[in-house]
């Protein structure tokens, strides 16, 4: 049986590798992940070493706590997950499954789309027109009025899209079901959530550590919402999916939360630096409240992304004959990656 399935990009090694070059020179500007390693994260990564012997608690309650002190939630409100991809996951086993139906947007993350598949739900995308790939949000009102469940993407990925919260009361208000909203970039936006999900039942908001937070490779995220919904991502989450240094890391994260504004702070100061330079490159880019930046290039785009990879510098592009086929997604990252991106695309302009 064929299982639907996501598409790995390849890793930084096996680029280093097919290009003969060292991988410390290889910048991921396909990722959206933050550019600034968490120093403060040795010592508790340490301490919890001492306890790799011992799986990790199955409630994972402390972690719970700390995520519902940040969110302003109770800890009955949080499930916790291995990034946000598992909670996308969970919540199709929970709330979906063959007879079922999910709807979303489109472009968007494709996992929505994936997880749906891979439960045998119908699943609607809903297209939304260039040139700013604007979130449908009427044709999205319609079409919930008999989804099991919407995928809601704010800010959205890969546009930067960050829709006003009168449209995602409207779209909450017309779904049937149970409204998913994937918050990874909720940090960098500015956003929170806690009194959409205080409101409203049926809202499942999906976090993570990955972005704003700097801790994609700890693997945590969380989602929040009503003990009802909390108690059936629970009833299919698979036991110890957390590891304990991870756990670890993502508490001290949460509690501390004067670290990712600064992180925040720094790339929102890039981004704005980042987009005038693409602009004046001749880019049209779209505006974004997250930490990419959506480019239309143009016939050239895919020549242009070989250009780069060939140089060390891997940007996310898209398939061609799909409506994204001429632009290019930018991570930003720091201010020297930028700057060496930017010299890379001048050489090739």
């Amino acid at each position: 049986m064929s299982v639907p399935r996501y598409k790995w990009q390849p890793t930084t090694r096996d680029i280093a590798r097919d290009l003969g070059i060292p991988e410390s020179t290889v910048v991921r500007f396909d990722h959206n992940t933050s550019p600034y390693p968490p120093e403060w994260a040795a010592a508790p990564a340490a301490a919890a070493a001492r306890r790799l012997n011992e799986y990790p608690g199955a409630n994972y309650l402390p972690l719970r706590e700390a995520a519902a002190r940040y969110v302003g939630v109770e800890p009955t409100n949080v499930a916790p997950g291995a990034g946000v991809d598992e909670i996308i996951l969970l919540a199709a086993r929970a709330f979906l499954g063959p007879s079922r139906r999910s709807v979303t947007s489109a472009p968007t993350y494709p996992l929505y789309r994936i997880a749906a598949a891979q439960v045998g739900a119908d699943h609607l995308e809903i297209p939304a027109a260039g040139p700013s790939f604007a979130q449908p949000v009427d044709a999205l009102v319609d079409a919930a009025a008999d989804a099991d469940v919407v995928w809601l993407c704010v800010p959205n990925n890969p546009t930067g899209e960050r829709i006003d919260i009168a449209a995602v009361e409207e779209i909450v208000n017309a779904t049937a079901g149970v409204t998913v909203l994937d918050a990874a970039y909720a940090e960098i936006a500015g956003d929170r959530w806690a009194d959409l999900v205080a409101g409203h039942d049926d809202v499942l908001v999906c976090h993570t550590l990955s972005k704003g937070f700097g801790l994609a490779g700890a693997r945590v995220g969380f989602g929040v919402g009503s003990e009802a919904l909390v108690d059936a991502l629970d009833a299919v989450r698979p036991p110890g999916s957390i590891a304990e240094v991870s756990s670890v890391l993502a508490i001290d994260a949460l509690d501390h939360p004067e670290r990712m504004t600064a992180n925040v702070h720094r790339l929102v100061t890039e981004r704005t630096r980042l987009a005038g330079s693409l602009a004046d490159l001749g880019f049209a880019v779209l505006p974004s409240a997250a930490n990419f930046l959506l480019c239309h290039i143009g016939p050239t785009a895919g020549s242009i992304a070989d250009a780069l990879f060939a140089r060390g510098l891997v940007v996310r592009r898209f398939p061609s004959g799909g409506p994204l086929a001429e632009h290019l997604r930018f991570t930003v990252r720091s201010p020297r990656e930028d700057d060496r991106l930017l010299a890379a695309l001048r050489e090739v302009l």
